[in-house]
């Protein structure tokens, strides 16, 4: 039976054993059953993780129909990241900061409760892969989308001297410092963006620039301190032409695809208390679908 089903055929009965879920529309691309399976076996537990595909005038019925069918919660992917929050009955913190919900757990009483792992994942899979990443200098962040926000917020439990963010319109950057600064975010001029590669420590993209299909994100990194990290959450393709013109300058560089394993091993460890172990070649397995 596929992982990949429809809201109907899940909440109908003609899917049966599900225990956790990712939720969007389209969903049919989503890589999730591919991590979290191999994580339930692992852990002996028993159900499966499904990608269910929930059209927009449905999203009111998620909540409850998997309450219902007894899944211990689900991933919320495009587009109900923010449309899903009316319809639960908490928010976590940083959730509540950022706007945006990429997990949803139900406690033994059946209260939702949305959760945002998007910046813990980009944390971790930054600090495991570059340990000693330079926090003497800023971070440029390129973006402010839903990604940029997530970076952000966890870049600003770090002890960086600030964040500078960059995106072609101004005034969506200029709403994220406003909003989640806390003084600590610096608006660049996209015309700026640069000359801030040479004050910055961390250089992360977070648009889809680069992906494939997509233009490549147009950024000069003359002026890169040698000892600088450039990270791409793009991971289709792995190695983008930032990530390959960076490499070529001897600069650090971070992939995207260790962003959405992280984020999901977060999810995990809310569901069932306990941190998945990622089992030999997984990674690889996935890295080689898209280099």
């Amino acid at each position: 039976m596929s992982d990949h089903v429809s809201f109907a055929d899940l909440t109908s009965g003609a899917v049966t054993g599900t225990i956790a879920a990712v939720i969007g529309h389209p969903v049919g691309h989503s890589l999730s059953p591919n991590l979290h399976n191999p994580w339930l076996a692992g852990a002996g537990i028993e159900g499966r993780y499904r990608a269910v595909d929930v059209p927009p005038e449905v999203l009111a019925g998620a909540v409850p129909a998997f309450r219902d069918l007894g899944l211990k919660g689900f991933n919320v992917t495009v587009p109900h990241k923010t449309a899903i929050i009316p319809h639960l009955d908490a928010l976590a913190p940083v959730a509540r900061q950022m706007g945006a919900v990429n997990v949803v757990a139900f406690d033994e009483a059946g209260k939702a409760t949305g959760y945002n792992t998007d910046g813990t994942g980009f944390m971790a899979h930054l600090k495991a892969s570059v340990p000693d990443w330079p926090v003497d200098r800023p971070a440029l962040v390129i973006g402010a989308g839903g990604a940029a926000r997530a970076a952000i917020v966890g870049l600003l439990g770090e002890p960086l001297p600030f964040v500078m963010i960059t995106n072609r319109s101004r005034d969506k950057a200029e709403a994220i410092a406003s909003e989640i600064g806390r003084g600590r975010v610096t608006v660049v001029d996209w015309a700026d963006r640069h000359a801030a590669v040479g004050g910055a420590g961390l250089v992360a993209n977070t648009t889809s620039l680069g992906m494939k299909g997509q233009p490549p994100l147009e950024l000069d990194l003359a002026a890169a301190a040698a000892d600088s990290v450039v990270y791409d959450i793009v991971y289709q393709p792995l190695m983008t032409d930032l990530l390959t013109r960076a490499e070529a300058r001897g600069l650090r560089t971070v992939t995207g695809l260790g962003m959405l394993v992280e984020q999901a091993r977060a999810a995990f460890r809310i569901w069932f208390g306990q941190l998945p172990e990622v089992p030999e070649g997984q990674i690889a397995e996935l890295e080689a679908r898209f280099r």
